[in-house]
């Protein structure tokens, strides 16, 4: 018996250890690492307010960053973006500009959201990044509306 249980917690273990790999890569971008940095603006709604969107969770982050942060960043939602159920994107020169990706969430009718934008690809005098993360039962068709 004492091994049954032995084996069941190890299980365990492991199951979280692959549940917890599912989680999206770029969520590390909202840990806090920018919450003092100039440049950097980051936005954190939960609750009532966003009931009209259908949404249970919105963060955003915008932020001004060199050329090699940037690229850090737009590998993490390309890393993100290959697991996605429906997306859409754009490119310039062969670099992603735009996405908005989907992911369906465990819990029925709960999904994540990642929208991404490279501004400095379209003007690289002003090197910024936007990085939205949106957790909720709102349509991608929905949400790309509300940005639009």
């Amino acid at each position: 018996m004492k091994y049954v249980w032995l084996i069941l917690c190890g299980l365990m273990v492991v199951c979280n250890g692959l549940h917890a790999q599912e989680k999206l890569r770029s969520k590390v971008l909202f840990d806090g690492r920018y919450n003092n940095r100039e440049g950097a603006v980051e936005v954190l709604v939960k609750g009532k307010k966003l009931a009209p969107y259908h949404l249970t969770l919105f963060r955003s982050l915008t932020l001004q960053a060199d050329s090699t942060e940037i690229a850090t960043i737009t590998a993490l939602v390309e890393s993100d973006a290959q697991k996605a159920a429906e997306k859409e994107t754009g490119s310039i020169g062969g670099k992603l500009y735009y996405g908005f990706f989907c992911f369906p969430g465990n819990d029925k009718g709960t999904n994540q959201y990642l929208f991404f934008r490279n501004a400095s690809l379209r003007n690289p005098d002003y090197p910024e990044v936007i990085v939205i993360y949106m957790e909720g039962a709102a349509t991608l068709e929905e949400l790309k509306e509300m940005f639009q």
